[in-house]
């Protein structure tokens, strides 16, 4: 049976019809977000979320040269959305004079789902002056979820701020190559305790036998949270070489320590490894 011509024509008009009230909604919420009243600048935020593709050009027409909290919820809620056409204006956001405003569009473009971005975060990666713009530029090189991105993580395991170099190790937590096995191999002789924690998680969770040797030496290191997460990486591994280590740190230790420790070794060796009574 052929299609009615006047049908496919009513039925365009319905999808304009409700493309058209849809931006109607959508001036209306973008409106909103100038709001003095912040529950209902949330609101519209919302509102305008679930709205999505009829969002984007109302809002970027309207935010376009606007000021900088309307700018940085304008990037927020483009990078809920998530829809590729915002690209353009969230780029030219990137090199904002407000912090916030860049931070905020840096996070968007990770959240646009397209690798070819990956470039256009390396410059707030390793050049904006603010550690939490270069954070965020290393989770969204790991949310883009492209493995052109690990040389520049792994370089951004060099920046002077710890919080910048944990981000750029769990970022490539998905990304996980040769190189990025290496690194994190490297990361657990990081100054910072955060970066080790979190390497030595990462190499547990790949179950890294290269690892062995340097998750040996973490279980003395002086951050108790590194000594946990390496003594936990090694009973994921598997490797029963693996015991004698453990069983020092069970009886030497207490708390958080032999906890991790006994964990590790009912792991490896099937036991039920208990404190003795005092």
């Amino acid at each position: 049976m052929r299609p009615d011509p006047m049908s496919k024509l009513v039925l365009i008009g319905l999808c304009t019809g409700l493309l058209a009230c849809a931006e109607r909604q959508a001036e209306y919420y973008i409106d909103q977000l100038s709001d003095p009243r912040s529950q209902i600048r949330l609101d519209a935020s919302h509102a305008l979320v679930q709205l999505g593709g009829a969002t984007v050009e109302p809002l970027i027409e309207h935010c376009a040269g606007a000021g900088d909290s309307l700018q940085y919820i304008a990037a927020q809620i483009l990078g809920q959305i998530g829809d590729h056409r915002a690209t353009p204006f969230l780029k030219d956001m990137v090199a904002d004079d407000n912090r916030y405003v860049r931070e905020q569009a840096v996070r968007a473009l990770g959240q646009l789902a397209n690798p070819r971005l990956v470039p256009n975060l390396e410059a707030p990666l390793f050049t904006d002056s603010v550690a939490d713009v270069r954070k965020a530029a290393a989770w969204s090189m790991g949310n883009l979820r492209d493995t052109t991105a690990v040389t520049p993580l792994i370089r951004a395991l060099e920046d002077s701020v710890a919080a910048v170099r944990q981000q750029a190790l769990a970022a490539l937590q998905f990304l996980w190559t040769p190189a990025a096995e290496a690194a994190a191999i490297a990361a657990l002789e990081d100054p910072d305790g955060s970066v080790r924690y979190v390497a030595a998680q990462m190499l547990g969770h790949h179950r890294i036998r290269k690892a062995l040797d340097p998750l040996f030496t973490a279980l003395n290191d002086n951050n108790i949270w590194v000594r946990v997460e390496s003594a936990r990486a090694l009973g994921k591994i598997g490797d029963t070489t693996a015991v004698a280590k453990l069983e020092r740190m069970f009886s030497s230790r207490e708390g958080p320590d032999q906890e991790a420790a006994q964990e590790a070794l009912q792991q490896l060796t099937g036991l039920n490894y208990t404190v003795a009574p005092e």
